[in-house]
C-alpha cells in the first residue's frame, strides 16, 4: 500500500508538473548600515544592541513586504510598461507584452497614460483602481495569482539578512527576466523613499511635541520671574537677604545701646535726687530757682534736637550752631547757679556751690540720657515695623524663588529632551539616508534549474510518508487490546489462544483463511487439553466453563470452534449455553440451552442443568457458557466443580478498571486464574501465535520482507495459498 502511495502521487506530480514555465530569478543586496553604521549619538565608540538590531531589521524587512509596498511596485511597475511603445527584452518580453495589452486597451492607456511624467500616470492609475475596483479587468491585473503587478505575485519575493552583516539580500523570480528585474530596481526605491518617509514623520512628531513643550515651560518661567520683579519693586526689596541680614544687625546693635544708655538713666537720677536731698533753698533763691529751670528746660530741648540729629542725619553745621548754643546757655545756667548759691552752703555744711555744680553736672547727665533713650524707643519702633514688614514677605518670597526654580529646572530638562530628539532626528535620517544598493539586480539570462525531479521526488516522499504516519498514528491512538501480547498485559491471565477476525476476508484477500482458522481451533484445542489434564488428569470428565465480562466478546462461536474441534479428534463433547446456536452454524456435539433464572442461579449440582436423557458421565469434555459476569448472576455453587475456565475476550474492545474488578472477584470464587482466549484478532497479530501466517505473497513482498527481516532465503516465507489443504488438514 505504502509503495503503491508514493508511486500514484509521484505519477500525478509529473502528469501536473510537465508543462511548467521556466522562470528566471535575480537578486539584490542592500547595505543598511544598521549595526557597523556611523551614529549621530555616538560618533567614537558605537555599541552593537543585537535586539535592537534584530528589531531594526525585522522592521526593515516587514515593511519591504507590506501589502502597501508590494502594491506601489507593482503600480509602477505597470507605468513602467505603459511608457513603452513595445515589448522591449530589457523591460518586458514580447509573450507578457501580450498580456499587459489585453490588461490595459489603448483606450484605458490614452485616459491614464501622461507622457513623461510618471507621478502623473500614477495618480492616474490609483484613482482608476478605486474607481473600478469591482472589474474584473482590475481583478486580475492587480490581485492575480500571476499578474506580474499583483502584490500577491510581488509578495513571493525573498528577503533575508546576510549571516550577521548589514546587508540584506532580495531575491525575486519571475517567468520573464526583464519583470524580475525591474520589479527588484522598483522595489528598492519604493521602500527605501518609505523608510526616509516613516523616519522623518516619526520623529518630527517627537520634536514637535517637545518644541511645544519647550515653548510653554519658557512662557510660565518668564511669567513667573515677571511676578517676582513686580514683587521686588511694589516691596521695595532689592536683595531680601543682604537686607534682613543688615536689619537684623543694626537692630542688635542698637539693642545694646539702649541698654546701656538705660543704666546711664537710672545712674544720673539716683544721684540727682541724692544731690537735691542735701540742699535747702530759702525764698530769695526761688526765682533765681525758676530762672535756672527755664533755662534747664531750652537746654534740655536743646540737647533732645542734638541727639535726634546725631542719630538720624549727618548735618555738620546745623550740628555745630546747636551745640554751641546748647554750650551758650549751659554757662548761663552755670552762672546763675553761681549766682543763687554763692553765699549759700548744705545742711551738711558743703559749700552750695560744690553741690551745685554737682548736681548740674547729674541733671545735664540726665537731661541727655532721657533725651537718648527716647530716641532709642522711636528707634525700637521703627525696627518693629520693619520686622513687621519682613517676616510676612519672606515666606513669600521664598515661594516665588521655588516657583522660579521649579519651572527653570522643568524648562531645562524639556530644552535637553528636545536637543535629544533633535540629535535621534538627524540620526535617523542619517540611518536611513545611509542605505546603499550594493549589488543592483541583475538581467538574469539563463532560467533557473526546472524543479520537476525534485517535486516528483517529494511526491514520492509524501505518498510514502503520509500513509505511513497515518497507520502509526491509528496504531497509536487506537486503545482497544488488538494484539496477544497486549491481552495478557492489560488483563493478567494467561493466553490458551487466539482466534482471527473472519469477517476481514474481503479487506485481506491474499490471506489463506481456512488455514487461518484451522490452525487457530487446532491450537487452542490442544492448549485446552493440556490445560484440562493438568487441573484433573484422574477424572472421566473435563468440566470447562467458558465466560466472558461483558457481551459480545464471542464466547458462543469459540465454544461452537473448541466444541467441533474436539469432536473431530473422536472425543465426546456436551455444551451448555443460554442461547440458540446462531443460524448456518451446524454442531457436531450435544447441545443444550438453560435458562438464565433463579434456578440456573441458585442449582448445586452440574447435573440439575442436564435434561433427562442425558448423561455428563458419558462426555469427555462438558462446556458451560455463562453470560456476561459484569452485568449477570452466575451460580456460585457450581464454580468448584470445573476444572478448567476459559475467558473469552474480543481484541476489537479496551479492558478497562470494570472488566478487572468482575475478572478479580470471578477468579476469587472459582478458586483458581482463568485462561484468556483472544477473539477477533486481525490476521496479521495472529503470528505471535501461530507463527508464519500463510499469505499469497508477490515475489516483490517476498524480496522487501526478507530485506526487513533479514531473512534473504525465499523458503522461509512460504508460498501462500499454493499449498495442499490435504496435507494442513494431516498435520493440524
Amino acid at each position: 500500500m505504502f509503495l503503491l502511495c508514493s508511486i500514484t502521487l509521484a505519477v500525478v506530480t509529473s502528469f501536473f508538473t510537465r508543462n511548467l514555465p521556466k522562470t528566471y530569478e535575480t537578486q539584490t543586496e542592500i547595505f543598511t548600515g544598521i549595526a557597523s553604521g556611523i551614529n549621530v549619538d555616538a560618533v567614537d565608540n558605537v555599541k552593537v544592541d543585537f535586539l535592537t538590531s534584530a528589531t531594526e531589521f525585522d522592521n526593515l524587512i516587514n515593511i519591504i513586504k507590506s501589502r502597501e509596498t508590494l502594491e506601489e511596485v507593482g503600480m509602477r511597475l505597470l507605468v513602467q510598461h505603459m511608457m513603452l511603445d513595445s515589448a522591449d527584452p530589457a523591460y518586458i518580453g514580447q509573450e507578457y507584452w501580450g498580456h499587459f495589452r489585453w490588461k490595459i486597451p489603448d483606450s484605458v492607456e490614452q485616459e491614464l497614460l501622461v507622457p513623461y511624467s510618471v507621478d502623473s500616470t500614477l495618480t492616474n492609475l490609483y484613482r482608476y483602481k478605486e474607481l473600478h475596483w469591482d472589474d474584473d479587468r482590475v481583478k486580475s491585473t492587480f490581485e492575480g495569482g500571476d499578474s506580474p503587478y499583483s502584490w500577491k505575485r510581488i509578495s513571493s519575493i525573498g528577503v533575508s539578512r546576510v549571516q550577521s552583516s548589514d546587508l540584506l539580500r532580495i531575491y525575486y523570480s519571475y517567468q520573464d527576466p526583464g519583470i524580475a528585474q525591474n520589479t527588484l530596481l522598483i522595489l528598492n526605491e519604493v521602500f527605501m523613499s518609505k523608510m526616509a518617509l516613516i523616519k522623518s514623520e516619526q520623529s518630527a512628531s517627537v520634536v514637535g511635541y517637545f518644541e511645544e513643550k519647550v515653548n510653554e515651560a519658557a512662557r510660565a518661567l518668564a511669567a513667573a520671574e515677571e511676578h517676582l520683579q513686580e514683587f521686588r519693586i511694589v516691596n521695595r526689596v532689592i536683595n531680601y537677604q543682604e537686607q534682613t541680614r543688615s536689619l537684623t544687625i543694626e537692630k542688635e546693635r542698637m539693642e545694646d545701646e539702649y541698654q546701656a544708655e538705660i543704666a546711664k538713666q537710672q545712674a544720673a537720677m539716683a544721684a540727682l535726687r541724692k544731690l537735691e536731698e542735701q540742699l535747702a533753698l530759702n525764698n530769695i533763691m526761688v526765682q533765681l530757682g525758676n530762672d535756672i529751670l527755664n533755662k534747664k528746660q531750652e537746654l534740655i530741648d536743646m540737647r533732645s534736637k542734638i541727639a535726634e540729629l546725631e542719630t538720624y542725619l549727618n548735618d555738620a553745621d546745623l550740628l555745630r550752631k546747636l551745640r554751641a548754643k546748647a554750650m551758650h546757655i549751659e554757662e548761663e545756667v552755670r552762672n546763675m547757679l553761681a549766682t543763687r548759691y554763692a553765699y549759700s552752703r548744705t545742711t551738711e555744711g558743703i559749700p552750695v556751690s560744690t553741690i551745685i555744680s554737682a548736681w548740674l553736672d547729674a541733671s545735664l547727665a540726665l537731661d541727655a540720657a532721657n533725651a537718648r533713650v527716647e530716641v532709642f524707643l522711636k528707634r525700637k519702633q521703627y525696627f518693629r515695623e520693619q520686622y513687621d514688614k519682613y517676616a510676612p514677605l519672606g515666606s513669600k518670597f521664598a515661594r516665588l524663588e521655588r516657583d522660579i526654580d521649579i519651572k527653570e529646572a522643568n524648562y531645562l530638562e524639556l530644552l535637553n529632551s528636545l536637543n535629544q530628539a533633535l540629535l535621534r532626528q538627524r540620526g535617523e535620517m542619517v540611518s536611513s539616508g545611509g542605505q546603499v544598493v550594493t549589488q543592483p539586480p541583475p538581467f538574469p539570462h539563463d532560467p533557473n534549474p526546472s524543479k520537476v525531479a525534485m517535486l516528483i521526488m517529494v511526491g514520492a516522499i509524501m505518498g510514502f510518508v503520509v500513509p505511513f504516519l497515518f497507520v502509526v498514528m491509528k496504531e497509536l491512538l487506537d486503545s482497544t487490546i488488538r494484539t496477544p501480547e497486549r491481552g495478557e498485559e492489560q488483563t493478567k491471565m494467561k493466553l490458551i489462544g487466539a482466534y482471527p477476525d473472519l469477517t476481514a476476508r474481503s479487506e485481506v484477500k491474499n490471506v489463506d483463511f481456512e488455514w487461518l482458522h484451522e490452525k487457530s481451533a487446532a491450537l487452542v484445542v490442544q492448549n485446552l487439553r493440556l490445560e484440562a489434564k493438568g487441573k484433573g488428569s484422574r477424572q472421566m470428565a473435563k468440566n470447562i466453563l467458558v465466560f466472558s465480562t461483558r457481551e459480545g466478546d464471542g464466547k458462543q462461536l469459540c465454544t461452537h470452534v473448541m466444541a467441533n474441534e474436539l469432536v473431530s479428534l473422536n472425543f465426546r463433547v456436551l455444551v451448555m449455553g443460554p442461547k440458540e446456536l446462531p443460524k448456518g452454524e451446524t454442531p457436531y456435539y450435544d447441545y443444550i440451552t438453560y435458562k438464565n433464572d433463579k434456578d440456573f442461579v441458585n442449582a448445586e449440582h452440574i447435573t440439575e442443568l442436564i435434561p433427562m436423557g442425558f448423561d455428563p458421565m458419558l462426555y469427555d469434555y462438558v462446556f458451560l457458557v455463562l453470560g456476561a459476569v459484569l452485568t449477570n448472576p452466575y451460580p456460585l455453587n457450581l464454580l468448584d466443580q470445573f476444572n478448567v475456565s476459559i475467558c473469552v475476550t474480543g481484541a476489537f474492545r479496551n479492558w478497562n478498571r470494570a472488566d478487572a474488578t468482575a475478572l478479580e472477584e470471578f477468579s476469587d470464587t472459582l478458586g483458581f486464574q482463568p485462561r484468556l482466549l483472544l477473539n477477533g484478532v486481525e490476521p496479521d497479530y495472529m503470528s505471535s501465535v501461530l507463527g508464519e501466517i500463510a499469505k499469497d505473497r508477490s515475489w516483490l513482498r517476498r524480496f522487501i520482507k526478507g530485506i526487513l527481516s533479514l531473512q534473504l532465503k525465499t523458503g522461509a516465507f512460504g508460498r501462500g495459498k499454493k499449498r495442499d489443504t490435504r496435507q494442513v488438514k494431516g498435520r493440524l
